[in-house]
């Protein structure tokens, strides 16, 4: 049955919008299955061949849209035809791309495994990389995901569960969205998953009279407690304290944030004994750079080109603002009794300082230069 607000005339942007979702969308399909699979000589044409078609579904669309429109207004269409046949071709392009990818998730061509990103630094992976190896990370996760997008295309393809398969696959998608525009994945995947979101969110607002009549409706059968204006001041209090308690909680953790940051040991001085840079080899406790980090930790590593974990001792600092004084803990050698050693800082600049402490009986002098934050 077609609903009352949808056999009114609709305006010509609403038009394009459904032509250009439905064109388009279905135009960059076609695009992502046959490119692929083109023979390898070919390949030197496809960036082209796929904007000139892009270009084409688009022009089309403003041309159909614009057609239909004066068609419309002559009483010589049958426009909720159109609309029916256009959100049908919607539904089921977005149903189809988004299952190529949650079966892509499952069969491993998703998040595969990349063997030089497994070798490579953190640091220079750019976000595309990042985010291959985090998803990839864990295969339940993909599965929940792929479940998720194969699941609610198929609640696509057929009229009465199209809200559903909207409510499932939205927030997955605007996730995808928003991954891909702030991790720099691809224009030509972003503009892909911006294309099956922003059809998603047309066929929601295809029935927004019956969620907002939903909501508008809606009647809980749970009773209240006490008066107005107490649950009133409850609600502002759910906002304002955790408010607070953040700000409060960051202000304490940032006090040291001007020691934060990746620290080189220039040179280290144990026992009154100069310590060369090259001991690192064979000397754990001959540090090369000492990672300052938030919430009180410490790292002290020995390699210098790189933080390897099983050679680097943790710690914790404890540090006082108002005496600008530095402890640190140690658990190294008995965790359930740990050592607190003080720690004297002089000769402090942005980038350098000098610690004096006294580690396991060895007196320990260190200068020590930032090398970023």
């Amino acid at each position: 049955m077609i609903l009352a607000e949808t056999q009114k005339q609709l305006s010509w942007f609403i038009k394009f919008s459904l032509c250009f979702l439905a064109f388009v969308g279905s135009a960059n399909l076609a695009l992502f299955v046959i490119l692929p699979i083109l023979p390898f000589y070919l390949s030197k044409y496809i960036m082209s061949v796929g904007l000139l078609t892009l270009v084409f579904a688009v022009l089309f669309s403003l041309g159909f849209s614009i057609y239909w429109h004066l068609k419309e207004k002559k009483g010589t269409v049958n426009s909720e035809k159109y609309r029916i046949w256009l959100t049908t071709i919607l539904r089921y392009w977005i149903a189809f791309h988004i299952t190529i990818f949650g079966f892509e998730k499952i069969l491993g061509v998703n998040f595969a495994s990349s063997y030089h990103i497994d070798d490579a630094l953190l640091g220079t992976l750019n976000g595309q990389e990042l985010t291959w190896k985090y998803y990839g990370y864990s295969f339940g996760l993909t599965l929940i995901i792929s479940s998720f997008q194969i699941i609610g295309s198929f609640l696509l393809l057929f009229r009465r569960t199209v809200l559903l398969g909207v409510a499932v696959l939205l927030p997955v998608m605007l996730n995808i969205v928003l991954i891909n525009l702030f991790y720099g994945i691809g224009p030509i995947t972003a503009l892909t998953s911006i294309i099956m979101t922003l059809g998603l969110v047309y066929l929601l607002l295809e029935r927004k009279k019956d969620i907002i009549n939903l909501f508008t409706q809606y009647n809980t059968t749970i009773s209240s407690i006490g008066n107005n204006p107490l649950r009133i001041i409850a609600r502002v209090f759910c906002v304002i304290i955790p408010l607070l308690f953040i700000i409060y909680y960051k202000s304490t953790v940032n006090s040291s944030d001007k020691y934060f940051g990746k620290w080189k040991v220039v040179n280290m001085i144990r026992n009154g004994k100069y310590i060369p840079q090259n001991t690192w080899e064979k000397d754990t406790l001959a540090w090369q750079t000492i990672y300052f980090e938030e919430r009180g930790k410490l790292y002290y590593c020995t390699n210098p080109n790189m933080y390897v974990d099983s050679t680097s001792i943790f710690m914790k600092y404890d540090y006082n603002v108002k005496g600008n004084s530095l402890k640190v803990i140690s658990y190294e050698k008995n965790p359930s009794n740990p050592d607190t050693i003080p720690v004297k800082i002089n000769n402090y600049k942005d980038k350098s300082m000098q610690w004096n402490m006294i580690l396991y009986k060895d007196t320990i002098q260190m200068q020590l230069v930032k090398v970023t934050k």
